[in-house]
Formats: structure tokens, C-alpha cells, sequence
């Protein structure tokens, strides 16, 4: 039979004695825990490709690689360059890298030819490989070296990557969006330009990542393209060996996009676009390539990290703040004289609402150009973070951990109980400055609700509940 009781509705079936009440119960095996992990020794089977640019991945395939989530990996090459100039060089060098995963590790040739002092000499480098597994717990293991030799192809060098205002380094990774930036690059094993022999660089830049302002004003490339074609610079150099793009530069380009040329041109602005919606970032690359009178050509690919100023990163972190004293949702139920099994739903709902609140270190924000307090987050930019609405209401009957099924025994008698309890869900705020600096700034904490049920049973009515008495923790 079915009956509705305080606001809930509950079904109620009567269930014969048949042997089943009081007898003995059909367990599932309680599952087995799984090993706890083990910082392994890593085998490293394979290093390619055996010639390299600037800006080129050497692929590290193996085994027991350590997994993202354990801590990082570092690879290690030792040996000597040999340059084109009969120079040697000692190389000991260490960088750490991301895995991809247990099988394969990828280390870039970044932002010049690591090998040699000067990072300008072409040549080759012969010696080992090894792979770290830098755990978290602090334990170390590394591989077996493999013998590598890697010839230096010639190459585009970065010598300026960074915003074109501000004391940043020379080379950056990492910026905001709305940012005017300037990038040269020198070319490393090529003829250098002449008047009778130019040295043809060309520049591509995605309009979804790069905002281009011409001498003679500001253009939309989807206006005059509608496939939206890259915007594609192209120079000269009749001196040397070294081009340059910047915000607020005077330099001469032919320009196209796509296939369509649009003519000589100066290039004014050079920024990256704002991070679309409430994501965190966006990668904006440049392409970048240069070929001389004799045919030789390189190529390079710089990318840039585009960041909001404040960004929100939520782990999962979650505190109870507070239980609330459990509330009887229901009349005593009995359960006759063979039992009754009752199901429970929501009929008359309880809602709670969301917030957010802020802990901003005022100084931190001030470090990176943020004015006192104020950390400019949106809700939109919020909700990705937390991953929910962080404004939406809490209802127990939307609520899935109120669906739930018991027995009331024979002679006895049940009730149901809901305890609300508040939780703080806290996320980090990361902010960043244009020259890629981060600092910590503090907390955004949603207040979050769970609603959890109870059948209690008991041989009168009506059944104290079992569920944690009210206590305030935060």
C-alpha cells in the first residue's frame, strides 16, 4: 500500500515472515583494497628523433613513467656538444616535464640550443638520456641511461617573446589576454639577408588568439574573409639575419590572409585576444618561418599561455561547516505484524542557497596590478570553476541521497528523520601579471547544502534518530 505522511511519500509493501526475517543475510564479499602505490623504476626504450630545431620535441617512449598525479618527471642529459665551429661543450642538463602518460614523455628543445653556452651554435650532441620519477612523497628513481645522438637542424631562435610594455624576461610563456606583445627571432644556420640575396621571413597569426591592427586602422579578418583565414606577414630582411613583429612597431609587411592578398602594410597593434567565456586559458600560437636565396628554410611555432588575471581552481576540497539537528519528516510507521518495506521521496521540499565568499590577500593582489580587494571575478568565470551555479538553490527534493528504501520488522515500529548539513567547497584564486608571474591571492568558498535521510527503527514509536547530533566546526 501506498501512504503520504508529513510531506513525504511512502510506499509501504508488507513482506512475509517466510524464513527471511531474522535469518541469516546474503552478503557481497567486502571489495578488496587496492595496493597502495609504489614509486617504481622507470625503463626508458627509445629517444627520437636523432635530429632536432629549436622548438622540436625529442619523444621518450619506456615504461612505469610516474603518472601525473604522483608527481613529475625529470629528464637528464649528459654528454658533450660538438659544434660546427670544432668547439666541444660539457652538457649535464635537467628539465621537468608532464607526462603523457605511463608509456611516453616529451622533452622541447626550448628557447635556444640548450646544448651549447651561447644556445646560437649548430652541431650535435652525443651522450644519455635518463627519465627521474619525482614523486610527491619525496622518493626518487630513475632509469638506465640510453645512449643518444641528436644533430642540431638549423633553427629559428626566440630572442624576444614577451609583452612590449612592462620588465618582463625575454622570452615569456605566459600572459594575459589584451596584451601587446613583441617577437623576434634570429635565424641560426641560414644565409643572412642581403639587398641582391633577402632573407624571406614569414609570420602566421590565428585571428581567434591575435588581434592585428593595421598602419591605416584596425581590421576584422572574418569581415574580409569569412573562412577566417590566418593573418599572414611577410618581410624582407636585406641585412642580417634576425625579424621582428611588434605592438605599436613602424616595420613594412606584405600582408594576406589566407590566400588573399591585401598589400604593403605597417603593423601598429600585435595583441592577444581575452579568454573566451569563463575559461581559465587559451594557448595563442605564432608560426613563424624563414627561408634564404639558397632555399634553406626553418621553422618555428611560439607558444604563448593566455591567462585570465584571476583564475579559480577547485579540487574537490570540501569542509563541513555545520550539521543541523535532524527533523522527524515523517509519522511513526509501523511495522505489523510481518514487517513493511517503505521507500522514501520528497513531496513538500526544503531549500537552501548557495554563496560565495571571497579571502583575498590584499597585498598579493597588488602584485600583480589588482586594486586592494577586489580580484575582478565574475559569475560566469565562478560557476566553471566550481563546476556548478554557484547561485542556484538547493532543494531535498531534487535531492538524490533522499531516495532510499527500508524495512521496518515486525512489532516495531520507524520514522524518518533529514539532517541538513553545510558544507564550504574551497577553491584557490591564482592571479597572474603579463609577464607570467603568479601569486597566490587567497579563497573563494561556496556554501553548499546536503540533505541526508534516515529510517530509524525501534520497538515503540517514536525511534530516536541515529544520525550525528547538531554541531557548528567552522
Amino acid at each position: 500500500m501506498r501512504a503520504t505522511l508529513a510531506g513525504l511519500t511512502l510506499s509501504l509493501t508488507a513482506c512475509g515472515l517466510g524464513g527471511s526475517v531474522g535469518g541469516p543475510q546474503a552478503h557481497e564479499p567486502d571489495p578488496v583494497a587496492p595496493a597502495p602505490w609504489v614509486n617504481r623504476k622507470p625503463s626508458l626504450h627509445v629517444a627520437s628523433p636523432s635530429d632536432m630545431a629549436v622548438g622540436d620535441e625529442l619523444l621518450l617512449l619506456g615504461n612505469d613513467f610516474i603518472p601525473r598525479e604522483k608527481g613529475r618527471a625529470i629528464v637528464v642529459l649528459k654528454g658533450t656538444f660538438f659544434d660546427d665551429r670544432g668547439g666541444q661543450s660539457p652538457v649535464d642538463i635537467q628539465k621537468p616535464v608532464r607526462p603523457a602518460n605511463g608509456t611516453r614523455l616529451s622533452w622541447r628543445l626550448w628557447p635556444n640550443v640548450v646544448f651549447h653556452p651561447d644556445g646560437n651554435r649548430l652541431g650535435y650532441f652525443l651522450g644519455q638520456v635518463q627519465v627521474i620519477n619525482a614523486a610527491a612523497d619525496g622518493t626518487q628513481e630513475i632509469s638506465d641511461p640510453l645512449p643518444v645522438r641528436v644533430q642540431i637542424r638549423p633553427s629559428l631562435i626566440p630572442r624576444l617573446v614577451r609583452p612590449t610594455t612592462g620588465a618582463c624576461q625575454q622570452v615569456v610563456g605566459e600572459t594575459l589576454g589584451d596584451t601587446g606583445f613583441t617577437v623576434m627571432v634570429d635565424a641560426l644556420g641560414l644565409r643572412a639577408g642581403t639587398k641582391d640575396a633577402p632573407l624571406t621571413f614569414t609570420w602566421a597569426f590565428q585571428p581567434d588568439q591575435w588581434k592585428i591592427v593595421k598602419g591605416y586602422g584596425s581590421f576584422d579578418p572574418s569581415r574580409i574573409v569569412p573562412d577566417k583565414g590566418a593573418v599572414v606577414l611577410e618581410e624582407q630582411v636585406m641585412s642580417g639575419t634576425a625579424s621582428a613583429v611588434a605592438d605599436t612597431g613602424s616595420r613594412h609587411f606584405l600582408a594576406k590572409i589566407g590566400n588573399d592578398l591585401l598589400g604593403d602594410m605597417t603593423v601598429k597593434e600585435i595583441k592577444t585576444q581575452p579568454v573566451p567565456g569563463a575559461g581559465n586559458s587559451y594557448t595563442a600560437s605564432i608560426a613563424v618561418a624563414a627561408v634564404d636565396a639558397s632555399g634553406k628554410a626553418a621553422r618555428l611555432a611560439i607558444p604563448v599561455e593566455v591567462f585570465q588575471q584571476v583564475e579559480v581552481h577547485y579540487d574537490g576540497s570540501v569542509k563541513i561547516a555545520e550539521r543541523e539537528e535532524p527533523r522527524k519528516v515523517s509519522d511513526c510507521i509501523p511495522g505489523g505484524p510481518i514487517g513493511t518495506n517503505v521507500s522514501y521521496r520528497e513531496d513538500q521540499a526544503e531549500t537552501r542557497h548557495k554563496s560565495v565568499s571571497l579571502q583575498v590577500h590584499a597585498e598579493a593582489g597588488l602584485n600583480i596590478g589588482l586594486p586592494p580587494n577586489n580580484p575582478f571575478i565574475g559569475q560566469p568565470h565562478l560557476n566553471a570553476g566550481f563546476g556548478t551555479d554557484v547561485s542556484e538553490s538547493v532543494s531535498s527534493s531534487k535531492s538524490n541521497s533522499l531516495d532510499m528504501s527500508g524495512q521496518i520488522l515486525p512489532g516495531e515500529w520507524g520514522i524518518f528523520y533529514r539532517q541538513v548539513t553545510k558544507l564550504y567547497r574551497i577553491a584557490k584564486l591564482i592571479g597572474r601579471n603579463k609577464c607570467g608571474a603568479s601569486v597566490e591571492l587567497g579563497e573563494a568558498i561556496l556554501t553548499d547544502w546536503v540533505f541526508t535521510p534516515e529510517l530509524a527503527t525501534g520497538p515503540a514509536c517514536a525511534p530516536e534518530s541515529r544520525l550525528p547530533k547538531a554541531e557548528q566546526f567552522l
